[in-house]
Order: C-alpha cells, then structure tokens, then sequence
C-alpha cells in the first residue's frame, strides 16, 4: 500500500473569491465543498479561510504557492486553528521563556483559551485573530 502524507491548509480569500477558490479545488485536486470548512475573519467582513486536506503520495513534492495562492499549512485544535511557528511564539510568551530553554512538546497549552481563533505570525509577532464556522455561502 502506497505511503500518503496528509496535509490540512489554510487559504484565505475574499467573499467573491471563495466559489471560484472551491471549484478549482475540486476540478483540480478533486477535493469536494462538503468536505472543506469555511471561516469567517470576525472583525473583517470580506475575508474567509478556507480549510482542507491535501493528500500526497510519499516522496511527492508539491508546489503550495504554485497551485494555492495565499495558503499556508495549518494545525487544529478543537476550533482553534495555528501555525507552528504561531504555536511555538505562544508557547514562549506564556511560559515566559526564550526558545531555547523550553521543551516545547512538554509545554500545556490551555486549548480552551484560544477557541474561535487563528493563531498566526505577523511581523514577528503572535496575531489572534477570531474567527467563526460559517456554512458555505
């Protein structure tokens, strides 16, 4: 049986880009509407993340910005969606540590805290961003 490496993305659209962004995902890559999930930036009325899985076969290499404009690999934990590099930012800030003297896989994180939103770095710095599940548009 055939190795794949599963990878769950983030690409954010505007409103009138998200029909056009769902179908080339499924004429593309054969990824089904019912099967991603569309966010809304709260406090921004136009902006959406559109998440999905993108299975690839092992040893495969494949071209994100290429096929995917604005998309970046994510991590989920219950309704709270982050980047590692995000992830590692708030493990520092709240451990109050600098990278090197924390064992980040050791680390507990309060998930519970950080529900409905989008952990992301910007600018060198930790972005919460709130976020809501809509149902497609």
């Amino acid at each position: 049986m055939e190795q794949v490496k599963k990878l769950l993305l983030a690409a954010f659209v505007t409103k009138d880009e998200t029909d056009k962004f769902l179908t080339d995902l499924e004429d593309n890559f054969k990824i089904k509407k019912d099967s991603v999930f569309i966010y809304q930036l709260t406090d921004e009325d136009d902006k959406f993340i559109i998440t999905f899985r993108l299975f690839v076969k092992a040893g495969k290499k494949v071209n994100l910005k290429k096929h995917f404009k604005n998309t970046i690999p994510i991590h989920k934990k219950g309704d709270c969606i982050y980047t590692i590099n995000a992830l590692n930012k708030l493990i520092e800030s709240e451990s109050g540590l600098e990278a090197g003297n924390i064992n980040h896989k050791e680390y507990v994180i309060d998930w519970a805290k950080h529900q409905g939103k989008l952990l992301l770095i910007n600018s060198d710095n930790l972005a919460f961003l709130n976020i809501a599940r809509i149902f497609p548009i």
